[in-house]
């Protein structure tokens, strides 16, 4: 199988096995599940300290064509507000200048119309990423914590992994991330060295991800 994506699915805590053995129905060899939290948008929860529910990434690599059919395969799994999100992130080039005819059917042209903004944080300064991004406009995100190794001190990139990682998601519009980027790196101070990482990936087709539209559109599930 020739590999062109990399499929991510969020969703609640203990289902990733149930989405991973549909994938394997699809044709999917296998695939690796991380344990995460998602962010709650409730000011009580807030104030009651429950900001965090459990959650479950699953990155299987997939062809187009096998990825295209996950997305067709969960479409009902991920019809429902809050079932969970699936996205595909391309390994070959991807169109950024897109038509309105063309941003009616992203699934079909493999355009990029969505980012998925990964920030590598130390651990407990992913609130801080997450209210940055809030404030720029994202609607949530979700935290994987990680374990890294030491590397060089002249190694090319100057950022010294350690053990303890805080790993967010931040799912955005593609018009969206710019600003999205530079709040989550100015509040961070990420432009100092060892404060964290930043980058951002294309995303060519979403799945389960609802967001409100000004021209009427009541949002994006696949």
């Amino acid at each position: 199988m020739n590999i062109d994506t990399l499929f991510f699915t969020i969703i609640s805590r203990g289902k990733a096995n149930a989405v991973l053995s549909k994938a394997e129905e699809c044709g999917a060899a296998g695939g690796t599940i991380f344990l995460g939290e998602g962010t709650v948008q409730s000011k009580l929860l807030e104030r009651l300290g429950l900001i965090e529910t459990p959650k479950e990434v699953l990155m299987i690599s997939t062809s187009e064509e096998l990825s295209d059919c996950l997305h067709d395969a969960l479409s009902e799994t991920f019809s429902k507000r809050n079932n969970g999100i699936a996205f595909t992130v391309p390994f070959r080039r991807h169109k950024l200048n897109v038509s309105e005819e063309e941003q009616e059917n992203p699934e079909k042209e493999h355009i990029h119309l969505y980012d998925c903004i990964i920030t590598i944080v130390d651990k407990g300064r992913s609130r801080d990423c997450i209210k940055a991004a809030r404030t720029a406009g994202a609607n949530g995100g979700t935290l994987v914590h990680g374990h890294g190794a030491g590397i060089p001190t002249d190694f090319y990139y100057p950022l010294l992994i350690e053990p303890q990682k805080d790993i967010v998601f931040n799912i955005s519009p593609r018009d969206k991330s710019n600003a999205i980027r530079e709040e989550i790196i100015s509040e961070l101070e990420l432009e100092k060295t060892g404060n964290g990482i930043i980058f951002t990936l294309p995303i060519v087709r979403v799945s389960g991800l609802y967001e409100d539209r000004t021209k009427g559109r009541k949002g994006v599930t696949s």
